[in-house]
């Protein structure tokens, strides 16, 4: 493990590594002397989605409504899609769906599972919207996530398969009553594009929400780009920078969000639908992009999908910048993006 930590510390600082928990988010520098601090900005916190979501907006912005009305109708939007899309809900849809197979008609899911099937496609399954019977056999959505046995593992899998959910009508559908949906790992990117959206429909012309391990920013700050600081998945302290213009956003996935270690051996949350095991061989990946949805997706896809399918992937769609960090500390980067600077 020292060894992966010095490979992962020697490597970072060359080439901005953005593969980790965004934790501390500070205005652009107009010189070394002059850099946003707490009293620039207006900043305000609401649990939602499982975590706890931030919007900062610069106290310089003055919309019809007002400042903190604003923020609030914002966190709201982000609340109504939130109770919406969790399956655990009693009165989502999704819940109707997974418990009494009724068809899903709500016209925003039916969006959203579309968007959903179509990354399932593209990863060739590495993306599955069926996995939430498998993760609640793991445990992840309890206090008490525990290692199953094989046999407990191939019996459930034969419950995952995105090919078993269908849009018919304007409606979802599943072939099998035993098939479930769970749209968290594309929901929370959804929800907080529509935060920035409703703020920029009340007027804020600048703005950066965060949400666990998602961040989505627009506009300037101090007559700059927003910028935020990164830190390593296994150690502390800032490493890297990278300042988010032009409407840009940053998706990360790791093994250190949930998991539990047993016999020396760590289990993460994100499992390979595939073989119903936690995925190994990366430590985070993240995903720089301007679709906040499309970000969120990916970040889970790619990370399945393993280095370098991810890396082939990314070619393929130059709109994407990938960083990844491997299980052995090795730095992999798609082409730099541009706005992407380093911390000094």
């Amino acid at each position: 493990m020292a060894e992966v930590m010095k490979k992962i510390l020697g490597t970072i600082i060359l080439i901005l590594a953005i593969a980790a928990v965004v934790f501390v988010v500070k205005g652009n520098r107009k010189d070394a002397n002059s850099p946003a601090s707490d009293k620039d900005i207006i900043k305000r916190t609401r649990f939602l989605m499982d975590t706890f979501c931030v919007i900062k907006v610069p106290v310089t912005e003055t919309p019809p409504g007002g400042t903190e009305k604003t923020i609030e109708a914002a966190f709201d939007r982000m609340e109504a899609v939130d109770k919406k899309f969790n399956c655990m809900n009693p009165q989502s849809p999704i819940y109707d769906f997974n418990v009494n197979n009724t068809p899903i008609t709500d016209p925003e899911i039916v969006d959203l599972v579309q968007v959903a099937l179509d990354i399932c496609r593209e990863s060739d399954g590495a993306f599955d919207i069926t996995v939430e019977p498998l993760v609640k056999l793991w445990g992840f959505f309890s206090d008490n996530p525990r290692l199953p046995a094989k046999q407990e593992i191939a019996d459930i899998i034969k419950l995952v398969g995105y090919n078993h959910i269908k849009i018919e009508d304007n409606k979802v559908v599943k072939d099998a009553n035993d098939i479930h949906i769970d749209l968290g790992a594309i929901a929370k990117g959804y929800g907080i594009g529509e935060c920035a959206e409703e703020l920029k429909k009340q007027g804020i012309k600048s703005a950066l929400i965060e949400g666990g391990g998602q961040i989505q920013a627009f506009g300037a700050i101090k007559g700059g780009p927003w910028k935020i600081g990164v830190r390593n998945p296994r150690g502390s302290g800032i490493i890297a920078g990278i300042a988010l213009e032009k409407d840009m956003g940053i998706s990360t996935s790791g093994d250190y969000e949930r998991y539990f270690e047993e016999n020396g051996q760590r289990y993460h949350h994100i499992l390979n639908p595939k073989t119903g095991y936690p995925v190994e061989g990366i430590m985070s990946l993240s995903v720089i992009t301007k679709d906040p949805t499309l970000a969120d997706g990916l970040s889970t896809a790619l990370f399945v999908m393993g280095a370098a399918k991810a890396q082939e992937f990314a070619k393929q769609n130059p709109e994407l910048k990938l960083i990844i960090i491997t299980s052995d500390g090795k730095i992999l980067s798609t082409p730099a993006q541009a706005g992407e600077k380093q911390s000094r």
